[in-house]
Formats: structure tokens, C-alpha cells, sequence
């Protein structure tokens, strides 16, 4: 299971990646920023959360983990747990740092920080219990993804959707390894491997 941390390369390997509309955004810095925070009900947060956060997560395709097969980033040192499986942590990093917003705060379960959850299957306890889970993704939505009918595998947020599937940007993904793979990636998910979709406003 990814649940997400890791310490990374201190630069993304490719160019930087490109904003909510596909306009590049520029390369990420080399160590996360402060820990901004809004409540786990969202207060302080506007209906642009989750493009903010989507804007955050496309600035680091192409990060990947130091020394390979290690789960360590610079996602993982931030969270303050690294060596660990990371894409939970990515998209904790994402929404708190690009959308001022806090997953699972105030919440009970296994893998929950002050800055946010490393473990995929608490992150979707959370988005049904409190009443974010949604049918019809949009660019920022938290996919939730389950490759085997058990518990939740990893975790990434939409860039769109489409008539079958979506395109996500997540964390600790590869081509071949869905969700151990070590590096921050553009992919596509068909709709078979969602077990829900998340909003956090």
C-alpha cells in the first residue's frame, strides 16, 4: 500500500511540469515550504482548493526518490516520516502547502500527522465520513484508487477527467509499479481502478 513518504532528489529529473491548464508552472524548489493548514472542514479554504493544490502537485512530476527503491523525498522529510511509501504524504504535501488545507485533521486513524495522512486507506475513511466523496471528478479531486477489491493501494489527484478514466498526477507511481514506483508522474487511471473520488473545498 502507498501510504507516502519518501526522500526524494532535491529537483524534479524533468523540466518542471505545466498548471491546472496545462501552462508550464516552472521547476519546484528544492525543499517543501511551510506548512500553511486550514481545518479538516475546510474553513479558510475556497472552492479552489483542489486546483491549487493540482497546481502544487504538477510542479514536481519528475521527482523522484534518493537513493532509488528507498521511499525517501523531500515529501517524506517534510511530513516528519520518510522511508516510508509516499503517495498519501504527496497529496497531504499538495493540498497543505499549495491549498492551505490539512487531510484528515482532527481525525483518528492509522498514518494521521500535523500536516496531514500517510496512509490511503484512513485518507478514504476521512473523505466518506465527512460526507467529500463525490461521483463526477474534477481537476483537484482526490482519486482513490484499489487494484484488487481490498483495502485502498494509492492515492493521486485529477488533472481531468475523461468518458473512461482520468488523468491524475500522483506520487511514488511508475510505468510497471502502480504504486511503489518512486517518482511524482503524470498517469491515467481507468474508472475500473477508482474506488472513489474526493473534494476538498
Amino acid at each position: 500500500m502507498s501510504a507516502g513518504t519518501g526522500v526524494g532528489s532535491t529537483e524534479p529529473a524533468g523540466s518542471g511540469g505545466a498548471g491546472v491548464d496545462g501552462a508550464g508552472t516552472g521547476v519546484g524548489s528544492t525543499e517543501p515550504a511551510g506548512s500553511g493548514g486550514a481545518g479538516v472542514d475546510g474553513a479558510g479554504a475556497g472552492p479552489a482548493t483542489g486546483h491549487r493544490a493540482l497546481t502544487e502537485a504538477l510542479r514536481h512530476v519528475g521527482v523522484r526518490e534518493s537513493p532509488p527503491g528507498s521511499n525517501r523525498t523531500m515529501f517524506g522529510r517534510w511530513f516528519g516520516a520518510d522511508g516510508v511509501p509516499w503517495c498519501a504524504i504527496f497529496v497531504s504535501y499538495c493540498f497543505d502547502v499549495g491549498g492551505g488545507v490539512v487531510l484528515c485533521r482532527r481525525w483518528h486513524g492509522a498514518g494521521v500527522g500535523p500536516r496531514g495522512v500517510a496512509y490511503v486507506p484512513t485518507l478514504a475513511a476521512w473523505l466518506k465520513a465527512t460526507g467529500r466523496a463525490v461521483t463526477d471528478p474534477e481537476p483537484g479531486d482526490i482519486a482513490i484508487f484499489d487494484w484488487d477489491g481490498g483495502l485502498p493501494d494509492h492515492v493521486g489527484i485529477v488533472i481531468r477527467p475523461h468518458g473512461h478514466g482520468v488523468d491524475t498526477v500522483e506520487g511514488n507511481t511508475s510505468v510497471g509499479n502502480d504504486s511503489d514506483g518512486g517518482e511524482v508522474m503524470r498517469r491515467f487511471r481507468p474508472l475500473r481502478q477508482v474506488a472513489l473520488f474526493g473534494r476538498v473545498t
